[in-house]
Formats: structure tokens, C-alpha cells, sequence
């Protein structure tokens, strides 16, 4: 028998990742929404960008939101139907290292588990969302809320399995979002990070992520400004675009506890412990950007609350 949908709305949060020494694992979701219209239709699914401007996905063979729809119904055997049209809004910068494509993945897996007999467990949706090219760090905070890691406990003969840990991030904190007009490669953001990095970088590294957990949870800004620092990828990212650097370091004379890159960048994410600082240090991130002659797009945001 054929699932009949009545039409509904949902929303899954752009996400900052990594969080300096987090590689991979830490992720934060944003009060920045991606939204997300279905409607049952007579004819194909239909994915239509209403922010892009309204652009309307023809091949939905590599659409993330298509994608995802897929790989759920295969994985859970959910019974999707065929005629679906799907708005997608919201004024998220994209191609920044906000997740706007891990969300849109998602995106699509959670519109097919809505339709499912017995909704499937988050961390199998994780599963799911890393076997299918999301990135689990943005993963864990889109489809969790708040603040999460994303954890590969074992090793299917396949593919990881992966758990999404909920982590408590005090309500002191807003997060400067500073997103510069520069389009970064995908291959240049991962050829750029080293594929191994000396044992006593791994030590250190283990060492601070305790510590940054320990400083969002409690609201600590000298324990965050000595634990966001990262030897294994941030530096290297940090030097593709021009500005990175100097819009850091203006963050953090401005006030920020830290600056660090969001995802795998070029957006920097400042770590403010309130709304006092929080605007100052947006402007004199934009201002670094701006005398290297590149735009900039700023936000001032908490952390969305779990899903």
C-alpha cells in the first residue's frame, strides 16, 4: 500500500564543526536554519532552492536532500513516495564549513524517517549519513542539536558504526560566525591536512579536547582560549584564504575567548562569553577581512537547542 503524506514542514540547523582540536568528532548546532517544505505531488520528486534563488534540482541523482531520501528508504526499507516536492529556504551561507551539505543529507534522511512504520535511532541515521559522504562532526550536531560528538565505536565489515554523545554547553556562550566571500576547493582543504601527525601532537591533542569540553560546558574562557588550539588541521586551513589569520587574531584582540575555523572553512567561528563582546568582535573580524579586500558576512548566534 502506498504511504500517504500530508504535506509538512521541518528544519535541521546549519552546525560549526570540529571546534579547533575536535577533528572530526565535535560539532555545534546553530541558531541558522535550513528549512524545509514537503508537498505530495502527481508528478517526479521535485527539490526546489528557494534561496538560491529558487533554482529547481532537474538530476536528482546527486542532490543531497534526493540522496538522502534514497539511502533511508533502502537502509530502513521505508516506503517513500515518488511524488514529492520539496522547498528548501534559508539564508545559510553555503561552501563555508557550515554544513550546509551534511544538513541537506540529513535533510533527506529525516523527511524518510518521518514516513517509517518504527522511526530508526539516531545513531543509525549517523551510520547512514557518514556511509553516504556526510561529514560526522557537522552529522552529529544537525541531526542531534546542540553540542555532540560524534563517536566510531566499532568497525561493521562495511562501514563505522557511529554514536552521537549529547554534551552540555553552557547558556553563557554566543558564537561569532565570520563567513568571507572566498571559495575554497574540496580538495585543497583535504590535501592540506597532514595524513598522520607525531605521537606527542596526538597527546596534546587528547589533552585539550577534555579541556574545551570542560570550558563549554562551564562557561570557562581562559580554559577555552588554552584548550581551542589545534596542531592537526587548523593551521594548515588556516592559511588557504587571505585574511584567515589576521581576522583571527582581530577576533581574539577584540575580545573573543577563541577564533578557530568552522568546518573545514573559509568561515571563522569566535567563541564570546556573552552578548556584550559579541558584536565588536564581528565587526573587527570583518574589518581584518576587509583590509585584505574581501567581503565578509557575519552572524551573531547561540547554539540551537536540541532536536
Amino acid at each position: 500500500m502506498a504511504t500517504t503524506v500530508t504535506p509538512f514542514a521541518f528544519r535541521i540547523p546549519a552546525t560549526t564543526a570540529n571546534l579547533g582540536p575536535g577533528f572530526g568528532v565535535l560539532g555545534l548546532a546553530l541558531d541558522l536554519w535550513l528549512e524545509f517544505g514537503v508537498t505530495p505531488t502527481e508528478g517526479p520528486m521535485a527539490v526546489t532552492r528557494i534561496d538560491t534563488p529558487s533554482e529547481v534540482t532537474r538530476d536528482l541523482r546527486h542532490d543531497p536532500v534526493a540522496r538522502g531520501i534514497r539511502a533511508a528508504a533502502e537502509r530502513f526499507d521505508i516506503k517513500v513516495p515518488p511524488g514529492l516536492s520539496i522547498d528548501v529556504r534559508g539564508d545559510v551561507p553555503r561552501g563555508c564549513g557550515l554544513g550546509t551539505n551534511t544538513a541537506e543529507l540529513a535533510a533527506g534522511i529525516q523527511l524518510a524517517c518521518r514516513l517509517a512504520k518504527e522511526a530508526p535511532a539516531l545513531d543509525d541515521r549517523l551510520t547512514l549519513l557518514v556511509s553516504i559522504g556526510g561529514d560526522p562532526a557537522h552529522g552529529g550536531a544537525a541531526l542531534r542539536g546542540g553540542l555532540t560528538a560524534s563517536v566510531p565505536c566499532h568497525r561493521h565489515p562495511h562501514e563505522d558504526i557511529w554514536r552521537i554523545l549529547a554534551l552540555p554547553l553552557s547558556p553563557i556562550w554566543r558564537f561569532v560566525i565570520v563567513a568571507p566571500d572566498v571559495a575554497l576547493g574540496t580538495a585543497d582543504v583535504h590535501r592540506v591536512v597532514p595524513a598522520s601527525v607525531p605521537n606527542t601532537v596526538s597527546q596534546r591533542t587528547a589533552g585539550r579536547i577534555v579541556g574545551l569540553i570542560e570550558a563549554l560546558a562551564h562557561g570557562d574562557p581562559e580554559l577555552l582560549a588554552e584548550c581551542l588550539h589545534d596542531e592537526t588541521h587548523v593551521p594548515f586551513r588556516m592559511q588557504l584564504a587571505p585574511g584567515m589569520p589576521s581576522a583571527a587574531a582581530a577576533g581574539r584582540a577584540a575580545g573573543a575567548a577563541g577564533v578557530t575555523i568552522s568546518g573545514h572553512g573559509p568561515a571563522l567561528v569566535a567563541f564570546a562569553a556573552g552578548d556584550p563582546d559579541a558584536r565588536r568582535i564581528a565587526d573587527a573580524m570583518a574589518e581584518a577581512f576587509a583590509q585584505h579586500g574581501i567581503t565578509s558576512r557575519s552572524e551573531v548566534v547561540r547554539a540551537a537547542p536540541a532536536l
